[in-house]
Formats: C-alpha cells, structure tokens, sequence
C-alpha cells in the first residue's frame, strides 16, 4: 500500500476542529514535508480521528463527522490555492479518504507549479483507489516534465509491485535510489527487500551500499542505530558526527538522531551532538522536543527554558500540552534549587500598592462602560495582606513565591473583590511590596492600631489577618484568622477563624467570606455587575491562584518588578485562558484573560505575540456567544499590533455607542 514520503518524513498537522465551535473557516496545516510517495500509506481503521482546537487541546471525533464538517468543505475552499490543496490531500490520504480525493489531485495537476508534487500526489490517490494504469501514466507525465527524480521512481517502482513484476521494480526502486539516496522510504523499501532475501547481514550491506553512494546521509543514520542497538557507541557517534558536519541533511534528521540516543540511554550526547545545530524554523519539532527531554534529565533548566522560549514561538497548537510540561518541570527544578537569601530590611524600599478595584479590572484601560459604579459617596472596607504565621524567629530574606505566599495576597483580594460586589461598600486592598523585588510576606500580623490615623477618612472597616500550614500536599491543614477592625470606635470588631484540610480551602475562604459581609453589613441581593458569579468551593483554589498571579502581573505593569525576576510568565497568561475554556459561560474569566494581555502588553511581554491566534479565535467565539469580552477586541487588536482592524473597528462605530465607551476605545488607540 501506497505511504508518504520524500526528504521529510514527519508530518505535524496542525488540525483546527473550528467548525464545531462556530468558525467558518477551518484550517489543515500538513508540516514540513515537500512531497510524498506510494510507500505504505494505510487508511486508518478508527472509528474516531484525533484533532486538535485552536487552543491546541487534542479532541477525538468521529471520522464521518471530521469528514462532512471540516474535511470536505476545507478541501472545496482551498480548490484554488495549490500548497494548502496539497496539504489538505496529504491529510485525506492519511485519513483513509483517497476516494474524495480524485479531483482534487487532478486540480493540483492543473495549478500547481511544483511538478514532482502535484504529479506524485495524484499518482498515489489513483494507486490508493486501484487505478495502476493510470498512476503509471501520471507519474511517467511527471518524470517527463520534471525528470526522473527519487519520488516519482519510487512510486513508478510501487506501480509495479502493485502488478506483481518485481524485476522492474526492483530496477526501478534502485534507479529511484541512485538519483536520491536519503530518499526515505525508497531506501528503507530497498533495504527491507534485502533484509528478506538474505537476512540481516543483506540488510547491513543494502544499508552500507547506499551510505557509498555520492551525496547520502539517510542511510548513515540507519547504520548508527544499528550500532546503538549493538551498544557500539562510538560507531554511532562517529556516522553522526559525519551527517552533521555534512551539512546536508533535512528537516528530520535530527528528530531521528536525538530520538535513537534518548531510546539507548545516550542522553549526554543529544545535547553534545543537536545543541549547537537544531534551528526550530527548519528541523522538525520533535528533535526540539527531544533536546528539552534531555535538557530535564540532565538538569540544565536554563538552557532549557531558552530553547523552550524558541519552541513556544513557533505556535504550533499540537506541541502546547508537552511544552507546557517541560515548563513546569524547569520551574520546579528552579524552586527546588532556590534558597531564600537573608537581606538587611533597612536597605529595602518597601511600597503600599493600593487597589481600589478588582484586580482583573487592572489592565483593561479603565473600561468603566463594563463595570457598574457604585452611586454617590461609599463607605469604604479596607483587606490587608495576611501574614505568615511562623514558629520560632523570623529573618528577612528574599525567596520564590510558594502557595502560601501567594494565598497571603490572594485571599484580601478575594474578600476585596466580594464585598465589592456583594455590598454596597467600596473596597480597597492594600498590599506591601518591595520596589524591584516583589511583594512582601510579613511574620507577624499587623496591629491594627497602627492604622487608624493613616487610613482615608471615608474608611469604616478593615481586616488584617493571618494564615499558616502544616504538613504538605493533601495532608496539608490550612489555618486562617481574620481580625475585623471598626474605625469609628477605634477597636477590634471581632475575629473569624477556621482551619480545613488542601481539599476543603475553598469552603473555609466561602464561609469567612460570608461572616465577615453579615458583620460590615450593606449586603447585596444581587452582585454590581450581573454577570458576575461567586466561585464554588471547587473551583476557589484555583480562582484564587488566578488573582494572586493577576496580582503579579500587575505589579509587572507598573513597573514594581522586572520581567527577568519572574517564573512561569506563559502559566500566568494561560491560567485565565484555561479557566474560559472550561467554563465557557462564565464571563470574568474571559476578562481575567485579556486583562493579563493588557498588562503583558504595558510591560512589553516578550511572549505575547504567542497568544494572538487563541486570542483571536476566543473573540471569534465571544462575538457568537454575545459574550462581554467582545467588545474588549479593540484592547486585543492593539495588543497584537492589528491597526487596521482597529481603525476599521473606530470610523464604524455604532451611533449608540456610549461616551465613556468612546473615550476607552480613545485612551485605547493612544
């Protein structure tokens, strides 16, 4: 049976499933290969086909419905555009749909300026639907306009086969490799016939007679793992170095080489061998994704975070879920080797950051259109970061964030954001932070005392507090006091408590939650804004990761902290991303997300540009929904540098557009 090869022989296909999800055009992205030939192409017996959604998470789905809703109206709207039609018949062939694809390859014929390519893909549909005769004559049409080149002989010498006259395949095969020796499956086929002739040793001396020929390289490859197999190390080693310093290999190489190493434990030399060569714009992804392997179990983060930047760069959907991984894994190794350093806290200049609003409404240039005001003069509750509590001295020095840390911050900004919208008080946050260094995570709860004559006079309430753990991961106990001062008397209103176990977090910030709004009073029946929903105990911890990590990024945006002194920037922008895309009807995550682009935006994010197809396709799938984030697209389109769109979007204006939206789409553009 007919399969596909050439000079590159992993394809990547970036499958784009947007048909189901409301798009009207979808997109098959076959990868790097150039051309493809007959050898061993199978029609695949599943019932369900992997694909993958712009946002690069795999999905499976039944092949009659890939077929009728993505595939075939893909292929009628690239009719006309000879590469994607070619690729688009490379995916059918490969999803057992050659039946589909007559005419299309009979139409890449016609257009297509690549005559080896267009010739050998309709060669190979008429071979995969039993028409010999035919595919002879298209391919004996190719080699006539094209020359006799490796590809068009090697799917010749199947044609042959497929009737049964081997003599003149095997003369053809050989023709095939003379004028192509690193032609892949036209080598390994002819290797292959040797192994069943004359064993093993036929298969070798098939191998070291291709590896003579002038200009080969692919067999040499061949002949290493051989050697690897065989434990003879430096063998391998010694055909690798000479491939290499060749210079002449393709794509795939080097996917093949640091996958034979890894596969015989020979992790050293991937890094020695593909380090200094791999270039992600014209290797194969895999090779890249192979070196960050080797990168992890070497332990060497910091190279590996430099190619895992390079790798996220190419935004290719279908690798996301694995670079994600490797990214985790390089920022554990980070926070394992990473002491805290003492500092002398008199050399430290410490800021009070002062939120007057949610945090996700930072980095949205003030959009107040979206948000309802609250009337007239408020009164004011004020949440302080928690502190740490500690047993035995505590020291000053500077450490990565961990949960608790982070859990000091994003606890006040919670309660903040609550009785923000569940009362009729304003609310404010204050946090401490040191300029340059990050925020502070004091040992000892603050005295309320101190307060009262520095804060605003329209303040009636604050709350201090503390927070602890003992033991780690589930077995880990969480211990929360909250003290709720009233600032017309002057005194300690009352304290609220709990304790509860990782798995019951959520429910213990609920239900503090919900004392401390009966003790401010001013309750609410209904949030300020109507979209707005009160997290479930479930899915608190993991929206209280989502504003501690706003937090940061806002502290990024003003300029508090460097770009270099922070981990895990790409897991800060994806988490609210994550969180619209597993509850699509739940709008604050949507504005969580492009609230983090706007702050990326203001600090210049080296990685932003990554996420502008996702970005796209979320405001896609927002204008079909009716979703409040799309009328955040022109913040998105500026973000991404879409000025065209954005101007476009500005002399269109609705006449009913309000004033305060026009002055945001203003403060926007400038």
């Amino acid at each position: 049976m007919p399969t596909l090869c050439h000079c590159h022989l992993f394809f990547m296909f970036k499958r784009i499933l947007s048909a189901l999800i409301g798009k009207k055009s979808d997109h098959l992205i076959a990868g790097t290969s150039q051309h493809i030939d007959a050898t061993g192409l199978q029609s695949p017996h599943h019932e369900l086909v992997t694909v993958y959604d712009a946002y690069g998470r795999e999905l499976r789905i039944a092949r009659g419905e890939w077929r009728e809703k993505v595939f075939l109206p893909n292929l009628r709207q690239k009719w006309d555009n000879a590469p994607e039609l070619y690729n688009l018949i490379i995916v059918g062939l490969k999803d057992g749909f050659a039946a589909d694809l007559v005419q299309a390859a009979a139409r890449l014929v016609e257009i297509d300026s690549d005559l080896e390519r267009s010739h050998i893909a309709l060669g190979i549909v008429q071979m995969e639907n039993g028409q010999l005769d035919l595919a002879e004559a298209t391919l004996r049409s190719g080699m006539a306009k094209a020359g006799e080149t490796g590809c068009l002989l090697t799917n010749l010498a199947k044609v042959f086969a497929g009737r049964g006259e081997q003599t003149l395949a095997d003369e053809t095969l050989w023709r095939a490799i003379q004028a192509d020796p690193n032609q892949d499956n036209g080598m390994l086929w002819w290797a292959s016939i040797q192994r069943e002739r004359a064993g093993e040793r036929g298969y070798l001396e098939a191998l070291r007679t291709v590896a003579a020929l002038p200009g080969s390289w692919r067999a040499q490859l061949w002949l290493a793992r051989h050697h690897l197999e065989h434990q003879e190390i430096d063998f391998a080693r010694a055909l690798y170095a000479e491939v290499i310093a060749g210079g002449m290999f393709d794509g795939s190489a080097l996917m093949m080489i640091s996958g034979d190493l890894g596969n015989n434990g020979q992790i050293p030399l991937i890094v020695e061998l593909i380090s200094p060569v791999y270039n992600e714009r014209q290797h194969d992804p895999m090779a890249g994704l192979n070196l960050l392997r080797a990168y992890e179990q070497l332990g060497r983060a910091d190279e590996g975070e430099v190619l895992l930047a390079r790798l996220y760069a190419l935004g290719v959907a279908t690798m996301k879920q694995q670079l994600d991984q490797f990214s985790r894994a390089f920022q554990d190794m980070r926070q394992q080797s990473a002491q805290g350093v003492s500092v002398d806290p008199d050399s430290l200049k410490i800021a009070t950051i002062a939120l007057s609003q949610p945090i996700w409404h930072y980095g949205l240039r003030n959009a107040d259109w979206l948000f309802a005001q609250k009337e007239g003069e408020s009164s004011e509750v004020g949440f302080f970061a928690l502190s740490h509590v500690k047993d035995g001295a505590e020291r000053a020095e500077s450490q990565w964030e961990d949960e608790l840390g982070r859990l000091t911050r994003a606890i006040p900004l919670y309660l903040a954001e609550a009785t923000h919208y569940w009362s009729d008080h304003a609310a404010s946050c204050y946090i401490q932070v040191v300029e340059g260094g990050g925020p502070v995570v004091s040992g000892c709860e603050a005295d309320g005392h101190a307060f009262f004559d520095t804060l605003p006079p329209a303040m009636k309430y604050f709350v201090t507090g503390e927070i602890g753990c003992s033991g780690e991961a589930d077995e880990a106990e969480w211990q929360i006091s909250l003290s709720l001062w009233n600032c017309s008397t002057r005194t300690k209103h009352v304290t609220e408590s709990g304790k509860a176990v990782q798995s019951m977090l959520g429910g213990l910030v609920l239900n503090l939650e919900k004392r401390l709004l009966a003790h401010i009073g001013r309750k609410r029946e209904q949030p300020l804004d109507l979209f707005y929903l009160r997290p479930t105990a479930e899915v608190m911890p993991i929206y209280l990761v989502e504003l501690g990590q706003a937090f940061m990024l806002t502290l990024l945006a003003n300029g508090y902290m460097s770009k270099s002194s922070i981990w895990g920037e790409r897991a800060m922008l994806d988490w609210p991303l994550t969180m619209a895309l597993h509850w699509p009807t739940v709008e604050v995550a949507k504005l969580m997300y492009i609230s983090g682009l706007g702050k990326a935006f203001d600090y210049k994010s080296d990685v932003l540009t990554e996420y502008k197809e996702r970005t796209l396709q979320l405001l896609l799938e927002s204008e079909h929904t009716k979703s409040l984030a799309f009328r955040l697209a022109p913040l998105v389109w500026m973000a991404f540098g879409m000025r065209e769109e954005l101007q476009a979007y500005i002399q269109n204006l609705p006449a009913d557009s309000s004033a305060g939206f026009k002055a945001w789409v203003q403060r926007v553009t400038d």
